[in-house]
């Protein structure tokens, strides 16, 4: 049973819930099944991971509604950290352990035949940057984060990261990342949202994409935003993506 808490005005949907009742278990489970669609048999390892992922930043984007509720009440001062490169590195794991549930987690999969270490392995690296200003940068929002100072971190949204490379045959071979082939379970889409970028010449054809609308030389970018989080459990920074 949910325990209960009157808060007739609160503006948030999930007030009246106490979040320790919601089991993260069940919150597992039904993000395979109701919005994976997939059962014992069909559900894999990464399916194993979007699913635990989508679990844990439920519980993220709780925490970080209400603190930008505070900010919002208080009328902060926020900083805003503008880049081209991010590398934030892996998120399930250092989401895991910042919300101490990493042991939790193990148990859960664990049940289920998974091992948290491979299914941590089924994240790739956000394609986001290509050297130390990118790490640079991750690490400002990370400091800032410590300081718990109301922070916001705007970069682009590469659809490929710089690229993939092996040696075959004595050479080196470059490959485009596609990281994003599997999705991506910490983003966000704000649909309502739009940005038009004009460009020099007018386009001679429409790009069909999912995000990408173009049209008479403008281009209608759909607002992405990522949700991650560093040394705080109530997200005091988060990572906005165009």
């Amino acid at each position: 049973m949910k325990i209960k808490i009157e808060n007739n005005d609160s503006i948030f949907f999930t007030d009246k819930e106490d979040p320790a009742s919601f089991s993260l278990s069940n919150q597992f489970a039904e993000h395979l099944e109701f919005t994976l669609v997939k059962d014992k048999n069909t559900a894999s390892g990464a399916d194993a991971y979007f699913a635990l992922s989508l679990a844990v930043r439920d519980r993220m984007v709780r925490n970080w509604l209400r603190t930008q509720k505070v900010y919002h009440d208080k009328d902060v001062k926020r900083v805003y950290y503008l880049s081209l490169e991010y590398l934030m590195g892996r998120i399930l794991g250092n989401a895991l352990i910042n919300l101490d549930y990493y042991n939790e987690c193990g148990v859960i999969l664990n049940r289920d035949g998974y091992n948290l270490n491979e299914i941590m392995e089924q994240e790739l690296d956000m394609g986001l940057g290509n050297g130390g200003l990118g790490r640079l940068a991750s690490c400002y929002l990370d400091s800032m984060a410590t300081l718990q100072l109301p922070a916001f971190g705007y970069g682009i949204r590469y659809e490929y990261g710089i690229f993939e490379q092996d040696i075959e045959n004595g050479y080196q071979v470059e490959r485009a990342d596609n990281w994003l082939r599997n999705g991506n379970p910490w983003d966000l889409m704000r649909r309502s949202l739009t940005y038009k970028y004009s460009f020099m010449e007018k386009l001679k054809h429409i790009i069909k994409e999912t995000e990408n609308l173009a049209l008479s030389g403008l281009t209608l970018k759909m607002f992405w935003q990522l949700h991650t989080m560093f040394q705080y459990p109530d997200i005091k920074v988060r990572l906005l993506i165009i």
